[in-house]
């Protein structure tokens, strides 16, 4: 609050309103606000505000401020030309910080830091000044230099790496007797002077000289005393602060030539110090002394060889791409796109196929792309690499020829994508297999529930037809039950259940029994059974994938409305979620179903509110069904247990896909790819060792090298060559040749390899651990290792 006095340029400002305190930043728009409309003195009761008289621009008047009452840090930071401040009393940390050309005068003592990093104005002190102060001053030689007055003395570390300015420490009635410069003061002073009278001790002797005044010092010191006693009430000490020359000592920095003298009258000499002092006191060569193996000698600043500290690796492939990492089938698109850009666009389709029978259906159609949401191309300059459209590229390859037989058999139950990734895998390398499949059809959820519209019939059939071309036995319509298993157990060295999860999770509301199973009306709809929803608002419980693809078959079986309630944010994402959003579907959420009443055709929530329902149906998930299984193999919470090699209890018989916990199909496709792996190596008697990556860290990709390929807009033309030169090929070498130039030794040579391949390699007697290769690869396939 301000109030004006008896002229309009002069006002108070009360740092207490009606009890309560103004906080620092009002009270400085008050200030301000009151420069605005004229103030030219102003009273300020403090209650420890901040930064009190700083910032008021220079103006063609004075500018006056006087402070009663505690004020707070800062007091005049970044004070201008043209401010006059007037603390009635001590003033806190940091007085004058930044003074940019205010005069400041303090009636008591200041604390730590006054004026602390200041380049213009004054600081008159009353008394003493704390720990720190007049540190980091600077010097403009526009302006006149920078002035600190202390009439006691001050506190440690005084001066530390002051550059400008002149303080003077007048020494009266001193805290501390014996040394009024306070410990260690003058750390790093570069530049200014300071003035003082009584006793010092312990100053930076490297960095500062103890010296007589000469007679331009004695003037100004004398000139400058009057107005600063003045100004602190204390002109009575005048005579006796200016009686004699030689009660004062000034310090000041060494020169840089002084320096230079300093330094070289001190130089160390580590030889010597080595053999005097070294090897007398921890014995010939130091503690690591019977470990070394080189010439005790001072190494040179730049080494090679044995000598470097670090050596740089070329570590290609050494790192799975983000891509690979995140996609649960493994399939690496980074070697894909390595292969096309060498021109061998066949081997790079065909690569999929050594990790998935489907590429066409799965990563070309279905596949929520994990890969493309891990793209470093994605996360950090324009588009995902479009891994979709090189998925489908895939569709039309043939099988590839079976390894010779090996005599083993194995019997996978469940022709789903898990089943058939398996069956796929284990049938190449040779072995017998026989898959028995309850449908009339091969496919599982894939050819059971997916709308037609995301998986087209002849793009599922032409890779179920390229499965069967590798020589796996299918036994359709073949449920196994308990007495079949045994059979099939018996008869098989190994076992995969593949039978997925197809009985739907139930809640057990009241009128539970009405609802449709949501699994069960999409494979009506794939067999064209599904019952007719004209005109019907439908309620699908569950907004997850499934969910969505529920929702599209009902709006496709006439359905006027459907809406998708969950009891959490849906689960759902990706192209299913906005097929569904596109064809009207309204996703609430969180609704907890309290009953169902067909007669009324409404189901009501635990909220109290209800919604009209013409058909209910749940889709929250399947359960496996294991009545088949023997005693043998463990089950747990309805799942059938396994280890991390997908191997059950029984150690001849593993378990994929749903039955083992819910997940995409590219998951049971993924599973399907280890437990052959697992079953190849068991069945052939050798130890299984999988194959371990981490995921190169995007860190390490040098994206700056593809900004000026930057795309922009939504729509692109999909392109096979541009895409692989699109992609940045995480931690895989792209042989681009930056490191062989940017190598100041020439000490990187590159190699090509009989099978058309290469390598980068290191002559170590050249190489200096420069590190330049690592820090300038666009892939992140160089790496710097200690030189052990």
């Amino acid at each position: 609050m301000a109030k004006n006095l008896k002229s309009k340029k002069e006002i108070i400002i009360e740092g207490v309103v009606n009890g309560e305190r103004v906080s620092s930043r009002q009270l400085e728009e008050l200030i301000q606000d009151g420069v605005k409309k004229g103030a030219r003195r102003m009273k300020i009761n403090a209650d420890g505000q901040h930064g009190i008289g700083g910032r008021i621009w220079p103006l063609d008047e004075k500018i006056e401020i006087v402070i009663n009452g505690p004020s707070g840090q800062r007091t005049g930071s970044m004070g201008m030309f043209g401010t006059e401040i007037i603390v009635n009393g001590n003033s806190s940390d940091d007085t004058g910080w930044i003074n940019c050309g205010a005069n400041i005068t303090v009636l008591g003592d200041v604390t730590n830091g006054a004026h602390n990093a200041g380049a213009q104005g004054k600081l008159y002190v009353q008394g003493g000044g704390g720990a720190r102060c007049d540190t980091m001053t600077k010097l403009n030689p526009r302006f006149d230099p920078l002035q600190s007055w202390y009439f006691r003395d001050v506190g440690d570390s005084f001066a530390e790496f002051k550059a400008g300015g002149i303080a003077v420490v007048c020494g009266i009635d001193p805290r501390n007797t014996d040394n009024i410069l306070g410990y260690r003061p003058c750390v790093g002073m570069v530049g200014g002077t300071i003035y003082f009278r009584g006793p010092v001790k312990g100053y930076s002797e490297v960095d500062v000289k103890q010296t007589e005044l000469d007679d331009a010092d004695w003037d100004w010191l004398t000139t400058n005393m009057k107005p600063y006693l003045e100004a602190i009430d204390r002109s009575s000490h005048l005579k006796k602060l200016t009686k004699s020359k030689d009660e004062w000592k000034k310090l000041i920095p060494y020169t840089h030539e002084d320096r230079k003298e300093l330094a070289e009258k001190n130089k160390p000499h580590l030889s010597r110090f080595r053999v005097d002092s070294w090897d007398e006191a921890v014995g010939k060569g130091g503690i690591f002394g019977e470990y070394i193996v080189h010439e005790q000698t001072i190494l040179p600043y730049i080494t090679n060889d044995v000598d470097r500290r670090f050596k740089p690796i070329w570590s290609n492939d050494k790192y799975m791409a983000p891509c690979a990492n995140a996609c649960p089938s493994g399939i690496p698109t980074q070697e894909r796109t390595s292969l096309i850009r060498q021109g061998c666009l066949k081997e790079s389709l065909e690569l999929v196929l050594d990790y998935s029978p489907f590429p066409g259906t799965v990563c070309g159609q279905i596949c929520p792309n994990l890969c493309m949401d891990a793209c470093t191309r994605g996360l950090y300059l324009d588009r995902p690499l479009d891994i979709k459209n090189l998925g489908a590229l895939s569709l039309d390859l043939k099988a590839p020829k079976p390894a010779p037989p090996t005599g083993k058999k194995v019997a996978v139950i469940g022709g789903g994508p898990g089943g058939l990734s398996a069956a796929w895998q284990l049938a190449i390398k040779g072995h017998q297999v026989e898959v028995y499949e309850a449908d009339e059809k091969l496919g599982g959820k894939m050819e059971l529930c997916i709308p037609r519209d995301r998986l087209p019939v002849e793009v599922l059939k032409k890779e179920l037809d390229r499965i069967k071309d590798v020589g796996i036995i299918v036994h359709l319509g073949n449920k196994v039950d308990k007495k079949s298993f045994e059979k099939i157990y018996k008869d098989h060295d190994t076992v995969i259940l593949a039978t997925g999860a197809h009985t739907p999770r139930v809640i057990p509301f009241e009128g539970h029994e009405d609802v449709v199973a949501g699994i069960e009306f999409l494979y009506d709809v794939n067999k064209e059974k599904a019952t007719d929803l004209s005109d019907q608002e439908v309620i699908i419980i569950g907004a997850g994938n499934v969910g969505m693809d529920i929702a599209c078959q009902a709006y496709a079986n006439g359905a006027k409305k459907v809406t998708a309630i969950d009891i959490q944010a849906p689960a759902s994402f990706g192209k299913e979620q906005e097929l569904a959003e596109a064809l009207g579907t309204e996703i609430v959420y969180p609704k907890f179903t309290e009953r169902y009443d067909k007669n009324e055709k409404k189901i009501f929530f635990k909220d109290g509110s209800s919604m009209k329902a013409d058909t209910v149906m749940v889709s929250i998930g399947e359960l496996p069904e294991l009545d088949y299984l023997t005693p043998d193999v463990n089950i747990e919470n309805g799942l059938v247990e396994i280890n991390q090699n997908k191997q059950t209890s029984d150690v001849k018989v593993f378990a994929i896909g749903d039955m083992t916990g819910a997940g995409l199909v590219t998951h049971a496709i993924g599973d399907g790819r280890k437990a052959a792996e697992v079953v190849n190596a068991m069945m052939m008697s050798y130890d299984y060792v999988p194959e371990v990556k981490a995921s190169i860290p995007y860190g390490r990709i040098r994206t700056i090298y593809y900004e000026g390929e930057r795309e922009t807009g939504a729509v692109h033309d999909f392109s096979v060559d541009a895409e692989a030169n699109r992609c940045l090929s995480c931690g895989t070498c792209r042989d681009c040749e930056i490191c062989l130039y940017t190598c100041y030794q020439g000490a990187i040579t590159r190699i090509t390899k009989d099978d058309g391949g290469w390598e980068y390699v290191v002559d170590e007697a050249k190489c200096t651990g420069c590190g330049f290769c690592a820090g300038t690869c666009p892939c992140g396939v160089w790496e710097m290792v200690q030189n052990i």
